[in-house]
Formats: structure tokens, sequence, C-alpha cells
């Protein structure tokens, strides 16, 4: 369990996501910065009124049912990898055990990032990609969104294989209503983690940007399907090469919005993928479960339940 003094950082972050919101500007790598800050430097950039009462009431949660498990950098089951972050997370909240938790991620961890307005065909190499790496053991790791991310999921569950959630709010629930479903099916193989303590909520958008560091570390390789050139899905690639992760990206076409982020990690040197195999390559696994093409002559209606 998580120590007091990492559980009161976790706290204070939660207290102030409104405060870090009006900051401007905030870019991208200055959150990041900030996020390193001791406590009393933050509380000074956040100019919150009032800060020693803000010290003196912050509430370290409780564990709970639905989130049992709170790791901190003190704790041998807290992943190694994010440690390794500049800013990593004060506390690792999850929705399973802790030898869940380090099932899903001692297995090869592919993360699949991507656009929140998909093409069609960006969503079916998202679906299809997380099927057969899931059905070959591989968890698939993504944020839980109404883009790609969320697809990506889907296709994992639909090989009956595991996924991990990272949520931007508390972990026990999905930060969109229209994910609830999605994401208790998650739970029920796989887990969702957060940064965040249980019942924070709702998240603001510098959450999620946060968010992808956490993504970027616990991955042994990021995908990234269709992306603008501002998708946030390109700074969970950024922060995932600097780690010394690979990288890999499903080539798209240049016409597409969704394909001008993909083109630019292409140049910059990221490994072009075009199904799962290539993946497994490249995490140097042996076999690969039958590919969903090949069990389907028409995989729409699946798709479909992605949408």
């Amino acid at each position: 369990m998580a120590c007091t003094a990492c559980q009161r950082r976790a706290a204070l972050i939660a207290a102030l996501v409104p405060a870090i919101s009006r900051i401007t500007p905030l870019t991208r790598q200055s959150l990041l910065a900030r996020l390193e800050l001791p406590d009393e430097q933050l509380l000074l950039q956040t100019e919150v009124k009032n800060p020693d009462d803000l010290l003196r009431h912050l509430e370290i949660p409780e564990p709970t049912e639905d989130v049992p498990t709170a790791l901190c950098r003190h704790e041998p089951a807290y992943p190694k990898a994010l440690a390794e972050l500049p800013c990593p997370p004060a506390v690792l909240y999850a929705t399973c055990e802790v030898q869940r938790l380090r099932d899903l991620l001692t297995a090869p961890v592919v993360a699949i990032v991507g656009h929140l307005q998909y093409t069609h065909y960006g969503q079916r190499m998202a679906f299809e990609l997380a099927h057969d790496l899931a059905g070959a053991g591989v968890s698939i790791l993504s944020s839980i969104n109404k883009g790609l991310e969320g697809v990506a999921h889907h296709g994992a569950l639909h090989a009956h294989g595991r996924s991990i959630a990272v949520v931007s709010a508390c972990p026990e629930r999905p930060y969109l209503y229209k994910q609830t479903h999605l994401h208790e099916r998650i739970l029920q193989r796989g887990a969702a983690v957060s940064e965040f303590p249980p019942g924070f909520y709702p998240a603001r958008r510098w959450c999620y940007i946060a968010s992808q560091r956490i993504i970027a570390a616990l991955a042994s390789l990021v995908v990234v399907v269709e992306a603008s050139e501002r998708a946030p899905a390109l700074f969970t690639a950024q922060i995932a090469s600097e780690q010394g992760r690979d990288v890999a990206v499903v080539p798209g076409r240049v016409t597409d919005p969704g394909g001008h982020g993909t083109l630019a990690l292409l140049r910059d040197g990221a490994y072009p993928v075009a199904c799962a195999q290539d993946i497994l390559d490249l995490l140097h696994m042996d076999g690969l479960a039958t590919p969903i093409g090949t069990l389907l002559a028409a995989p729409d209606p699946l798709l479909a339940e992605a949408s």
C-alpha cells in the first residue's frame, strides 16, 4: 500500500486540478515540468489562495472495493518503467488486486493510440491489431475514449484477451457515460489504472494529456493508428521514444487528417506495421492467434460494436 507522503501528493494533485487548468499558457511539456515540482513550488505556481488550509484539509482516500490497489514508488510492485519517468505518478491506483496488475504488465504490453475522429480504415486496423495481439497473449493498453483507443479495447475484448485502460479521472468510473459498458467489460479481465484517487471526478483536459506519459511508460511498444499533427497520440509516441520504447505506425493516406501525424512519425524513424505479426516481430514474440480476417468473411458487424 502506498505510503502516506505519496498519497498526500496524489491527493494534492487532484485538489489542484482546477488551478492547474487555469495556468496559461499550459503546453504539454510545461505541464510535465510542473508535475515534477515539489509541493511548495507547485502551490506557488498555481497561485492557490490559502495553500496552508488546502494542505491542512487534504483527505487521503481509503482503499475501496472498486479500487483495492494503491502503489507508490516505495512499493516493490510499483512498475519500474513508471519510476523512470521524470515526473512519475505519486501513486498508481488500480481497480484490481496487485497480482492481476503484475500479470497484466508482465506480459508484453502494446499501447494502441490514435485519433478521436477516425476513418473506417483506421477503425478496422485498430480493431484487428488489438484483436490479433490480444489473442497472441499481449496486453492491450490505451486510454478509454470514443475514438480509436476505445476501438482497440473492443478488439482485445472480442478476442477474449486482456486490456488495461489508463483513465484520466478516478479509475473506477469512465470519463464518459457512454463508455460505462466498455469500462465494465475491461475490468472483468483486465484493469483500469489512474494517478488520480478514488472518487476524483470530473477530469480536465490536462489530466488526459498527463495520462499519456503513463501509457508511454507502461507499454513495451506504442502503435499509432491515425493521428493529426497535434494529436495527443503523438505526445505519447514522443514520450515513449524518450524512454527508449519502440514506436510503430500504421501507414495511412496522407490526404486524411489522421495521416499527417503518422507520416511525420515515419519520417522520424517509426516502424511501419501492417498487421499484428509485424508487431510481434518487433517484440521478438513467436506465434500468432488466427487473424480476425480469416475468421470473418465480413468483419463490419464487429466493427459496428466498437462504434
